[in-house]
């Protein structure tokens, strides 16, 4: 197969299991040698800031010289963008070298038992597992796909595991209430490994308290063992002071907007600081200056346009919806418009609903190119802000009123990567 034909191979798999487990990737992985059982690893979770989270680490420790694989989702401009090597994507070729030698481990698997199965998320999986362990990265920063007990990621021993905060999000996957998605997420937890969290609602705190006590893992918690006592706006980016028992490093500077990424750096800071520690290898006050500084992230409070003025960001629960509106009341001080597209599986009432209330101006879209997208007639029970059958309506419609004025993409990080392909195709 060349490249086209190995990705559209990896997207013929079903998108879901009726079984919540491991079996059907392990079998896989033993195929493939088992490669989730060599390295090392940091396995993060979290109902929102995990990529950004993820990212920042891996940045951290790439600073102070290691070789540091990346797994994320979804990717924004290329599929490639999943599984990144010192943030480089995996070259085409070396993705359809992947992809053949899986290919042939699945065949090999339903020859022996021919209603044999992976989904995508399985088979992407194991992919980067084994392609890290080809490329032997000195360290691989792992993103959960969907909560994290049942998780396809969640074969492995990490060194450290990371848990940014939970919100609602996937209740038909994980449950209704805190305690149910907590639950979930604290599965990552492993036994004597140290967790680094997110300042934590009750909830979902008296979980990971339950689970560190019970697997004897040292917990540390944002706002309790490391902070952000101070931060500031700083271009459109900002510049904060870390601080935990080993004293403060004054005037970080990140190329990310939003509170919530303050919480994030430090989360990234702390992780990457406890990894080296375990691990014994020298981190430097430099080697988190230099890379937390190259923490940008995609489709994240994104600035992509000076004139016109447009943000895109990924923002898409409501946990998600409610810290971009703060982002945004504190980034502009007068009139945005907003064009939100959203997922059908997501609670869009209560998005729509924050953003409606929250501004003026609220474009409603379609999210292109998913069976996912939530359908015309779902926005029009809503009644509330201007339907329109793209975001390149919204968009147009939203320069002819007032080309002046700051245009903000969200409600799906699938619709951002549409939007941001568009207009940057060629130029990122």
């Amino acid at each position: 197969m060349n490249y086209s034909e190995s990705v559209a191979y990896i997207h013929s798999f079903p998108r879901l299991a009726k079984t919540g487990d491991h079996r059907r990737i392990l079998t896989l992985l033993h195929a493939l040698g088992d490669p989730q059982e060599k390295g090392h690893y940091i396995h993060i979770t979290g109902t929102n800031g995990k990529g950004s989270t993820a990212n920042a680490i891996a940045h951290v420790l790439e600073a102070s010289g290691l070789e540091v694989g990346l797994f994320t989702s979804p990717f924004i401009m290329r599929f490639n963008e999943r599984m990144m090597i010192d943030h480089v994507p995996i070259p085409d070729d070396e993705l359809v070298q992947a992809v053949a030698v899986a290919r042939a481990a699945l065949d090999d698997l339903r020859t022996a038992h021919p209603d044999f199965n992976v989904t995508e998320f399985e088979f992407v999986t194991a992919l980067a597992f084994w392609y890290f362990r080809q490329r032997r990265v000195d360290v691989a920063v792992i993103e959960v796909g969907i909560g994290g007990d049942t998780d396809s990621t969640n074969v492995i021993t990490p060194v450290v595991s990371v848990l940014t905060e939970v919100a609602l999000d996937h209740q038909k996957l994980l449950g209704d209430t805190i305690t149910a998605i907590a639950t979930h997420k604290a599965g990552i937890i492993k036994p004597r490994v140290p967790v680094v969290t997110g300042d934590l609602v009750p909830e979902a705190a008296a979980v990971v308290a339950a689970k560190t006590q019970s697997t004897g893992s040292q917990w540390f918690r944002f706002g309790r063992d490391f902070t952000v006592p101070k931060a500031k706006l700083h271009g459109w980016g900002q510049r904060l002071t870390y601080q935990d028992e080993d004293g403060s490093l004054a005037d970080l500077t990140v190329p990310l907007v939003g509170d919530y990424q303050q919480r994030n750096m430090a989360i990234a800071i702390k992780t990457a600081k406890i990894y080296t520690q375990v691990t014994h290898w020298p981190l430097t006050a430099h080697d988190i200056r230099q890379g937390i500084a190259a923490s940008r992230w995609p489709a994240r409070l994104e600035k992509i346009s000076d004139s016109p003025f447009i943000v895109l960001d990924g923002a898409h629960n409501p946990d998600g919806i409610k810290g971009l509106v703060v982002a945004l009341h504190e980034l502009f001080s007068g009139p945005v418009t907003v064009i939100a597209g959203i997922l059908a599986d997501k609670d869009y009432a209560s998005m729509a609903d924050m953003l409606t209330r929250a501004f003026v101006t609220v474009y409603l879209v379609p999210v292109p190119g998913t069976p996912r997208a939530l359908p015309e007639a779902g926005y029009q029970r809503l009644h509330e802000g201007q339907l329109k059958d793209s975001w390149q309506a919204a968009l147009a419609a939203s320069l002819d009123n007032d080309p002046e004025q700051p245009i903000v993409i969200t409600g799906s990080l699938y619709l951002a990567a549409a939007v941001r392909q568009t207009l940057l195709e060629g130029k990122s």
